[in-house]
């Protein structure tokens, strides 16, 4: 299977789900005459949009020159010249993607069925399914299919697993081999009826997928050959060796009776055919083939990024090597019979020792200042261009170049009109993934049904192994499910990151700002309106929830200080009552004067000590406190040098260019004055 690309709708060893005998004649599924028609229809429909793709795929790859502009530029010895920009500029989206891209996050469509434990359950299985199937492997590629043709997608197959059970697979779909209904004009696909892939395999590899149709598999060299949209890769099947047996087989998906069906066929015949086996979360079948498109023209064609590039694209090279050809030659303006020999002199000419002979008494020179006019003006529209391409999308300052005397802000703004201007294609592709999940979730819950363990990392980074479907004990010792799937209800999005500068980052920064230059912002309000994840807020908001020991620890000192004044007091207060009540009953009171005095000495001590100890503790925290407002003063002026300097910088380059540009302007006013003619010497 692996080495076809096809699974023909089946899982390894096991009877295809829903598939019926290719005898029935009840109207179940289309007819062959109808499964080919539907391809022919897309051909016909399609062929500037199949002509577009190959283009641009031509384009994204440097092929960017036709046979017949390559023998002209050889013939006048112009050089050929192609600086690659779309290329670049493709990498660029692609890895943008990479960058924003999101994690799935599931949430309970139903609290009575599903708590949020479920979800998160669910969310660990989808994250599983995609990292080990899609995330490196096979969806930058479709969002690259879908810069440059304008159609990128996933091929969800069923695959033999090793519980017992089937388990989720994927392919890439190459755009080339896809085919849809030419009638559809969501970006989605949503509206089409059919679509499909159409390869050409190796007749052995043909009978290897569908063992019991061998016999009627066609063993001439270009069975199914109107099949095709003859696509530049289609050359290695042909060029191969005429001996060589190969066969057409087209993979359809075709809505039928309210759902949808499918049917692998060739040229001469059905392979196989049969029901859809993937369904979504409300149990309603779905195709498998989830694709996307970037843009849909009012024509309902989809195209890429190279359809509004390759004229900027086209014109870098021309005026490029237009440049290079003046630069390589020199024009002569000579009377007839100046030269003995014309081609010698055109040779001499353009060398960089050559001398140039010519007969005496005729006129002859060099339009050197045409030359080098015409070559300044090739190169001002080729800058122009240059920076037609550079300035869209992901631009210079998503890539980090011409930043040194921005400020953060300032290449923050920079970097979203870059991406603001892929909303469209950012946005297809995040709908897209979503349905991806989802579709991913559906066929879990559907054929993982034998228990398994998933390995999973939580918001911490650290790994660790779930059971699902498995079977277990609960406190009364009645046996019950560990984790299954099938009873889990919820929905997916995606988890929205801190991808874009809002409201709040503006009130981040205004906020920072007041606090460096000595405003008390507390600290809780600064978290909420930091640019930072979700998880990581509530984790430093439960650090500041947190006591803080050092405080604390002032507090006690600060009661225990208040606590003996009180006691103080207290025995102040027992003293004078004993006095009293000793004189009040006169006569023998020295012994227990003698005896209050003594406690009391002892408790005057005691304090003393209490004391002493807390002022030394409440130095210690305000010495503290002062070289922390000292530590603050002094990065609140480093922050104020720093922006100075930055500002000072910024000027300097200012006036360094107003200058440059009066200078230029003056030497293109000179160059512009008449230069009194010329001494007719060459």
């Amino acid at each position: 299977m692996a080495t076809t690309g096809y699974n023909g709708g089946a899982v390894l060893d096991r009877p295809v789900p829903g598939a019926l005998p290719l005898d029935t004649e009840d109207g179940e599924y289309w007819s062959l005459a109808k499964c080919k028609r539907a391809y022919t229809d897309y051909l016909g429909s399609k062929s500037e949009e199949i002509q577009e793709q190959q283009n641009a795929r031509q384009y994204r790859h440097g092929a960017q020159w036709t046979t017949d502009q390559v023998e002209t530029f050889n013939k006048r010895k112009q050089p050929v010249v192609t600086y690659n920009r779309i290329g670049r500029k493709i990498d660029a989206i692609v890895g943008l993607m990479e960058k924003l891209k999101q994690d799935p996050k599931g949430y309970p469509r139903n609290p009575q069925v599903t708590d949020d434990i479920g979800a998160e359950l669910a969310t660990a299985v989808v994250r599983y399914v995609f990292d080990g199937g899609l995330r490196e492997s096979r969806v930058p590629f479709a969002i690259e299919h879908g810069a440059v043709d304008g159609i990128g997608g996933i091929e969800m197959i069923l695959v033999q697993g090793d519980k017992g059970d089937p388990d989720i697979g994927f392919s890439l779909v190459q755009p080339d081999s896809f085919f849809y209904d030419p009638r559809s004009y969501e970006h989605d696909f949503a509206d089409a009826r059919f679509m499909g892939q159409g390869k050409w395999l190796d007749v052995e590899d043909a009978r290897a997928l569908v063992p019991e149709k061998a016999d009627e598999i066609p063993t001439s060299g270009g069975g199914g050959s109107e099949l095709t949209s003859n696509p530049d890769r289609d050359r290695k099947w042909f060029d191969y060796g005429r001996d060589h047996q190969r066969v057409r087989v087209v993979d359809i998906w075709y809505k039928h009776r309210g759902g949808w069906c499918w049917a692998l066929f060739t040229g001469a015949g059905k392979l196989a055919e049969g029901k859809a086996y993937f369904f979504d979360e409300k149990g309603k079948p779905i195709c498998k083939y989830i694709m996307f498109s970037s843009f849909v023209d009012h024509d309902g064609d989809r195209y890429g990024f190279v359809r509004n590039l390759r004229s900027s694209q086209d014109e870098i090279n021309q005026r490029r090597s237009k440049g290079l050809h003046e630069l390589n030659s020199r024009r002569i303006l000579a009377e007839e019979g100046a030269f003995a020999d014309i081609e010698v002199a055109r040779r001499e000419a353009v060398r960089p020792d050559g001398v140039v002979v010519y007969n005496k008494g005729f006129k002859a020179e060099f339009d050197d200042q045409a030359r080098i006019a015409n070559v300044e003006g090739q190169l001002k529209f080729l800058e122009d261009a240059k920076n037609e391409i550079e300035n869209f999308g992901p631009n210079p300052a998503l890539i980090g170049q011409g930043l040194e005397y921005k400020s953060g802000r300032a290449i923050n703004l920079l970097q979203q009109a870059g991406i603001a201007e892929l909303g469209p294609f950012v946005i297809n592709v995040k709908n897209w993934k979503l349905r991806l999940y989802r579709a991913i979730w559906c066929a879990v819950q559907s054929y993982w049904t034998a228990e398994r363990w998933i390995r999973v990392t939580d918001n911490e980074g650290v790994a660790q192994a779930v059971q699902l479907n498995g079977v277990g004990v609960d406190q009364m010792g009645i046996p019950r499910l560990v984790n299954a799937l099938g009873q889990l209800d919820v929905n997916f999005v995606l988890d929205e990151g801190p991808d874009e500068v809002n409201m709040m980052a503006d009130a981040y920064d205004t906020l920072t700002a007041l606090a460096t230059q000595g405003a008390n912002i507390p600290p809780q309000i600064l978290l909420e309106l930091a640019p930072l994840q979700n998880s990581v807020k509530r984790k430093l908001l439960s650090m500041l929830g947190q006591p803080d020991p050092a405080r604390e620890q002032a507090k006690q000192i600060a009661l225990a200080s208040e606590s003996a004044k009180v006691e103080e007091t207290k025995s102040k207060t027992a003293l004078n009552l004993a006095k009293a009540q000793s004189e009040a009953q006169g006569g023998a009171h020295g012994i227990v004067e003698r005896q209050m005095d003594a406690a009391m000495k002892q408790d005057e001590h005691q304090m003393r000590r209490v004391e002493s100890a807390d002022k030394i503790q409440l130095e210690r925290e305000k010495a503290g406190i002062q070289r922390m407002s000292e530590f603050d003063k002094l990065r609140s002026e480093r922050v104020k040098n720093a922006q100075t300097i930055q500002m000072n910088a910024i000027k300097g380059e200012q006036q360094l260019r107003q200058s440059e540009e009066q200078h230029r302007q003056k030497m293109a006013s000179q160059r512009a004055r008449p230069n009194g003619g010329g001494n007719g010497r060459v």
